[in-house]
């Protein structure tokens, strides 16, 4: 497949306008047709974006043989639903975080996919921004050094509301799949996946996960993750290795610059604490290490990562080189490893109300 990937949307909420409004910075992509159950949603969604483009219910935009590629932007508990429609029609499928409500869903679109030998690709956008891409790029290089940690979070404040998406279980609310999925799939990004995992989570009143931790262990190597809707966290990253500390800046998802700092070998902490004491420095050549300290964040360079609109459209490039090429997988975000975070995920669930 060649030239210009003919896209329908999915949904016609906050991520289908903001995909459908990034496409515009598109390389090898526009927007063909908006599908939702609500005929006229997508027929006003669709005017909004331009003329040309179709709005309808998702039988009639599946069975159109213009659309190459199907972006599913419906609520989290619908994905399955809507992935495996597209997956029968012959639809390449790029379906946004989570790939579903679990595991086992995911499971389901996989296989389907795999059955029909059609693309499909979880919408992780953060991994294809630039400067996820660059700070991914400096850690296979070695730039830090193998990665010993990463501290990583992501929150930002939603009260409490039952009736909203975010906190109903049956839509595939909670922090954990609208937000923690983002920190979890980062570290697997640039770590691996981990050998032992440890949860905790505190809980909306209908037992829904408010904000949660996680701990990912590795051989030698450990991630702190953190996300939650209880207030606007710091939301960015630091991944450490004996060599050098690699800091993306706020937002983690889009980074506006990454900063680097090469720290080389150092002196153990034991063999700090075990130094004999220094005898007293008088005047300014005594206040020196403490302006030394003061100046040393100073010595990260700082590295720019310039992007356009908020970044939804890099994904879509990635899928439209993978359409090109025949691929089924992406290399970046390959399918097995959404499972996997989702099955990370899972262990968060949803308790019993207290």
């Amino acid at each position: 497949m060649t030239g210009i990937v003919n896209w329908a949307v999915v949904g016609t909420g906050a991520i289908a306008r903001r995909f459908s409004a990034d496409m515009r910075y598109a390389k090898a992509g526009r927007i063909a047709a908006i599908a939702s159950r609500d005929a006229e949603r997508a027929r006003a969604l669709a005017r909004a974006i331009g003329p040309g483009v179709m709005g309808d219910t998702l039988d009639a935009v599946l069975a159109d043989p213009s659309i190459q590629a199907v972006y599913v932007a419906s609520p989290t508990s619908q994905h399955l639903a809507h992935a495996l429609a597209a997956i029968r029609a012959g639809k390449a499928v790029l379906v946004e975080k989570p790939l579903a409500a679990s595991a086992s869903e995911a499971e389901k679109i996989a296989e389907a996919a795999r059955l029909a030998g059609v693309l499909c690709m979880e919408a992780m956008w953060m991994r294809f921004t630039p400067g996820v891409l660059k700070a991914k790029r400096l850690v296979d290089e070695g730039r830090i050094g193998r990665p010993v940690s990463l501290e990583a979070s992501l929150s930002y404040p939603h009260a409490f509301d039952p009736a909203h998406r975010l906190f109903d279980s049956a839509l595939g609310g909670g922090a954990h799949l609208d937000l923690g999925v983002y920190p979890v799939s980062l570290a697997v990004h640039l770590m691996g996946l981990p050998s032992d995992v440890g949860v905790n989570a505190v809980r909306a009143p209908n037992g829904v996960p408010m904000a949660g931790g996680l701990v990912l262990a590795y051989p030698g190597a450990i991630a702190t993750l953190g996300f939650g809707f209880l207030g606007e966290g710091p939301n960015a990253a630091t991944i450490t290795g004996p060599s050098g500390r690699l800091r993306l800046a706020a937002p983690f998802l889009c980074p506006p610059a990454l900063s680097l700092k090469s720290t080389g070998a150092r002196p153990e902490a034991a063999e700090i604490d075990n130094a004999p004491l220094a005898p007293a420095r008088l005047g300014w050549k005594g206040a020196l290490p403490a302006v030394k300290a003061m100046l040393r964040p100073l010595r990260e360079r700082p590295i720019p990562t310039l992007y356009e609109g908020s970044g939804l459209q890099y994904q879509a490039d990635h899928f439209a080189d993978l359409l090109a090429s025949g691929a089924t997988d992406s290399p970046v975000m390959p399918i097995r490893q959404s499972i996997e975070i989702l099955r990370i995920l899972d262990r968060f669930g949803v308790s019993d109300p207290a």
